[in-house]
C-alpha cells in the first residue's frame, strides 16, 4: 500500500512529553549513567518497563530516560506484567479494563482514568476462568495486562 508507513505497534517520544510513574529515587541504570552524561540524580523520569500515557496513546516503555530530551520507544501493543491496584466491588476479574490514571500513571480499576487494557489470565487460562479474581480489593498486585495501545477520546481538540 502506498500510504503505508509503519504498523504502529512501537512509537517514538521525548520523554517530556510522556505521563510516568514517578521515581523519586531513580534507578540503578539512570543514577550510575546520568552523571557522566551531565544530569544530575535521581533522575525522575519514564524508566524501561513504566506503563505510560501521552494524550490518549497508551503503552509501555522500552527504554530509561535521562533527559527530557530522550527519544524513548513506547510499546503499545502486547501484553505485560504489571502492578495493578484493585479499588472497587468485587476486585478486578480476568476480562476487565484497567485504566491509567493521567496524572501518576498508576493502573486500576478506576474507570476515571483513560482505558489501558485488559487483563488475562497466564498461560491461556487459570482453574477459575473469568470468574477468577485477579486482584482482590485493596490489594496491588502484578497481572497479565494484554494493551489497547490507544482509545478514542471526547469529540473535538484536545480529546
Amino acid at each position: 500500500m502506498k500510504n503505508f508507513y509503519s504498523t504502529g505497534d512501537n512509537l517514538s517520544f521525548l520523554a517530556s512529553e510522556i505521563v510516568a510513574p514517578q521515581h523519586s529515587t531513580g534507578d540503578t541504570y539512570t543514577n550510575l549513567v546520568g552523571p557522566g552524561e551531565g544530569a544530575t540524580t535521581p533522575v525522575n523520569l519514564v524508566e524501561d518497563g513504566d506503563p505510560c500515557l501521552i494524550g490518549r496513546i497508551v503503552g509501555v516503555s522500552n527504554m530509561d530516560a535521562v533527559f527530557a530530551t530522550d527519544l524513548i520507544v513506547v510499546s503499545t501493543r502486547g501484553v505485560y506484567s504489571l502492578p495493578v491496584k484493585a479499588n472497587y466491588g468485587a476486585g478486578i476479574h480476568v476480562g476487565e479494563t484497567v485504566y491509567i490514571d493521567p496524572v501518576a500513571a498508576t493502573l486500576s480499576d478506576n474507570s476515571a482514568g483513560v482505558p489501558f487494557g485488559v487483563v488475562v489470565p497466564p498461560n491461556g487460562g487459570t482453574a477459575g476462568g473469568v470468574n477468577a479474581i485477579a486482584v482482590p480489593v485493596g490489594a496491588t498486585n502484578t497481572v497479565l495486562v494484554k494493551l489497547f495501545g490507544q482509545t478514542p477520546g471526547a469529540v473535538g481538540f484536545g480529546s
